[in-house]
């Protein structure tokens, strides 16, 4: 391919880079003629429910009846290390956060497992989602130790922490279709979920002038080295891979690409959501067979409507 062509290729290629549950239950019979299914069928029904009085709470702002999902005795443990042990205390910790508030919030949450280890307690997993304004959603991983008290499903001990170091669900607000246009080309992808939300599967159609292109890309994590990456693909036969790491609300991409003539090209790319329907991207430090090359500075970057 033609080195020129390639790098107006690039540009839209490195445009495009940018950017329930489970229930573990042992088949027994219990008293009554119950099996153990159905009831831990119909528990993990009630802990479900559960979940979403607890968001209808959060997202209202209603301390008391927020903690009201909590033992009398419950514990809370924060992703910052804070410990609240009470329902009081928790009352009274909500309510304080919550009258920090400047906007109100979207919340979800996204159940990974319901387990049963007996009959009266429940471990549950998942990631809870916040959306406030225009921001993209910020995610936290959480796990709840349930007990069963005066015949409700109610919050024991919960505990949240940071999604480990850059996760895909930060990545999440990509999921639709994405257009740019830089000079005289033209980008188009379309984010998808690939497997069980291990991978994001992109497809991306680059229009120019004279020549469209197509190629998809992968971005998971990858477990070797604890880190977010992503692999493109083109029909030409060029191939590339990132490193994704986080500076702020910044994405960064430390980027390497094979040509299909064997010659490399290196950057650094900068993704910089703008809202949940916007963000710019742009390449900088880029190189090509170990000389520099020009920067692409920022391109905006918008959501097709009704994805």
């Amino acid at each position: 391919m033609n080195r020129k062509i390639y790098f107006l290729i690039a540009i839209g290629a490195l445009v495009v880079m940018m950017a329930g549950g489970l229930a573990i239950r042992q088949p027994a019979t219990v008293a009554g003629g119950v099996t153990s299914d159905e009831q831990s069928s119909s528990d993990e029904a009630a802990i479900r429910s559960a979940g979403q009085s607890f968001l209808k709470a959060f997202q209202d702002g209603d301390a008391k009846a927020l903690a009201a999902h909590w033992t009398e005795n419950g514990e809370y443990f924060g992703e910052d290390g804070t410990s609240i042990r009470g329902r009081a205390a928790i009352e009274k910790a909500y309510a304080d956060s919550f009258a920090k508030r400047k906007a109100k919030p979207e919340v979800e949450i996204e159940v990974t497992s319901i387990r049963f280890p007996s009959k009266d307690t429940a471990i549950e997993e998942g990631y809870f989602k916040v959306r406030s304004g225009k921001e993209p959603a910020t995610s936290s991983k959480y796990a709840v130790l349930h007990a069963r008290d005066g015949g409700k499903w109610l919050m024991a001990l919960m505990r949240e922490w940071p999604s480990e170091g850059t996760s895909l669900r930060d990545l999440e607000w990509l999921i639709g279709s994405w257009e740019a246009k830089h000079d005289d080309t033209e980008v188009h992808t379309t984010y998808t979920w690939w497997g069980d939300k291990a991978f994001i599967h992109v497809d991306l159609k680059i229009k120019q002038k004279d020549r469209t292109s197509e190629g998809f890309q992968m971005i998971g994590q990858d477990a070797s080295a604890g880190r977010l990456k992503s692999w493109t693909f083109d029909r030409g036969g060029s191939y590339g891979e990132a490193t994704w790491s986080r500076d702020g609300k910044k994405w960064i991409l430390d980027s390497s690409s094979v040509l299909d003539d064997g010659g490399v090209m290196s950057a650094t790319h900068i993704i910089t959501p703008i809202d949940r329907d916007t963000f710019t991207f742009q390449s900088v430090n880029r190189t090509l067979d170990g000389e520099a090359a020009s920067d692409i500075p920022p391109v905006r970057v918008t959501r097709v409507k009704g994805n």
